[in-house]
């Protein structure tokens, strides 16, 4: 999982776009926070990136010193690649000229493309997507008329689920893939136009929502123009749209609660599954809490809708980052220990409901509700606003061994057990999609059901 950010300015060279590129990828610094970079184009595409968070690799210095037409940038999660060459924005220099990309990807073929490319004299200096795309790319882009062609020829040699930013000499291009399930939105201030992984970046940099990208849509943003081409065009936008299948953990746990993601509100979308989880598992409770940040918005709901009031009952440490997306079991259930302390004036001698996005390893509930129990709290029952989380995700926004999941290899009362609740339930996948407010297009929820979108030959270990 990762976040992608890109900026063009249409006027010309600017300190903008570089600024505005560093406070987009902070906006979506929830979706990674192992590394950050940004590539700018001044002239030459000059990089900068480093393992850690936004503010600690970019500082006013070095915003000041550098300008350009246009910026990419990137935030990465946890995915097992260390080192400064496997981080993002990635550029190369080819023979159709400069061209640097960020992405937040799942490609499925990888290893399979990466070994015909080297047969054909590629040279590979990391195991990362974004070199193995751009490689890709390179040889297309020799043999076709325009970049955007070349894009597409890409995107018919890959398969998996993909966000793309590039920035090549002249433009800015926005790629998401044929079955919509990475979001990519598009916006606009004044002269710079943005593409970002989710709307509340624009939001803070005061820009204007223009609309999602659709499934398989390849828009470039040039000074002279702004064109769209579709991976397909036999159908119409209403089409491509409605049998989209965007991720269901971007509004379970992925995007922030400000954000809108293909026409549905992620705070409205969390709060009605919290009331519909009242409905399917109400419990006699004193007070409701949430699983800091993502679950209190269902929390919410969930209290509003048994009628009891919502408290907080959980501080999080605002400098640890998501234990979700660490790379490790070591990293995460430190990340837990640090993160997290119990209010007990709040809790003490109270029945207390916590509700949470979802529960995929257990490795935080558990250690929530320890801390819950240790510092008064009478009873802990656990709410999950997400249902059983049974298969392996193959698109990398969980975990992808089948081993690492509990619901598939424990009975609810096992898992109760394990993680010490007085009481545990999942809502429903029926209840949770129609609670997804005003979504235009439909919802990939393999992770839940078994129903891989992409290419079902290609998932092991379910």
């Amino acid at each position: 999982m990762s976040g992608v950010f890109g900026v063009i300015n249409r006027s010309g060279l600017s300190t903008d776009v570089i600024k505005s590129t560093c406070y987009g990828i902070f906006s979506l610094q929830h979706r990674g926070e192992e590394s950050s970079g940004i590539a700018v184009n001044s002239g030459s595409f000059i990089v900068h990136k480093r393992p850690g968070q936004v503010m600690e690799v970019f500082d006013e210095m070095t915003l000041n010193a550098l300008e350009g037409s246009c910026a990419i940038g990137h935030v990465k999660g946890g995915d097992g690649n260390v080192g400064l060459e496997s981080l993002q924005p990635t550029a190369i220099r080819s023979s159709v000229g400069n061209i640097a990309l960020s992405c937040d990807t799942a490609i499925l073929n990888s290893e399979e493309l990466r070994d015909s490319l080297k047969k054909l004299g590629a040279i590979f200096q990391t195991s990362t997507d974004s070199e193995t795309i751009l490689s890709l790319f390179s040889r297309k882009r020799v043999t076709s008329e325009t970049i955007e062609d070349a894009i597409l020829d890409t995107m018919r040699a890959i398969r998996g689920v993909y966000s793309l930013v590039f920035m090549a000499d002249d433009a800015l291009i926005g790629v998401r893939d044929p079955y919509g399930i990475r979001p990519l939105c598009l916006g606009k201030k004044g002269d710079l136009y943005m593409l970002s992984s989710e709307s509340c970046a624009f939001d803070a940099l005061d820009a204007e929502f223009i609309r999602n990208l659709e499934p398989g849509e390849i828009i470039s943003i040039s000074n002279n123009e702004i064109k769209s081409i579709f991976f397909n065009n036999t159908v119409t936008s209403e089409e491509r749209i409605s049998s989209g299948k965007t991720c269901v953990f971007e509004y379970v746990y992925v995007a922030r609660p400000d954000s809108y993601i293909d026409g549905a509100s992620v705070f409205e979308s969390r709060y009605r599954v919290g009331q519909a989880l009242a409905k399917e598992l109400p419990c006699d409770v004193d007070i409701v809490i949430g699983a800091p940040d993502s679950g209190n918005v269902a929390a919410l709901g969930y209290a509003d809708g048994l009628k009891v009031p919502f408290s907080m009952g959980l501080l999080k440490n605002r400098y640890v980052g998501r234990s979700f997306i660490k790379s490790s079991q070591e990293k995460r259930e430190l990340a837990v220990r640090m993160k997290f302390s119990a209010l007990r004036p709040a809790i003490d001698g109270k029945r207390v409901a916590i509700v949470d996005d979802s529960l995929v390893r257990g490795t935080t509930t558990k250690h929530i509700i320890r801390f819950l129990k240790e510092n008064g709290a009478k009873e802990v029952h656990v709410r999950l606003a997400s249902p059983e989380v049974k298969y392996p995700c193959c698109y990398g926004v969980n975990a992808d061994n089948v081993k690492d999941l509990p619901a598939k290899n424990m009975s609810l009362d096992e898992i109760k057990e394990m993680i010490d609740a007085d009481s545990l339930g999942y809502i429903s996948l029926e209840s949770l999609k129609s609670s997804i407010c005003n979504i235009k297009s439909g919802c990939c929820c393999a992770c839940f059901d078994g129903n891989y979108i992409v290419d079902d030959n290609l998932i092991t270990n379910n």
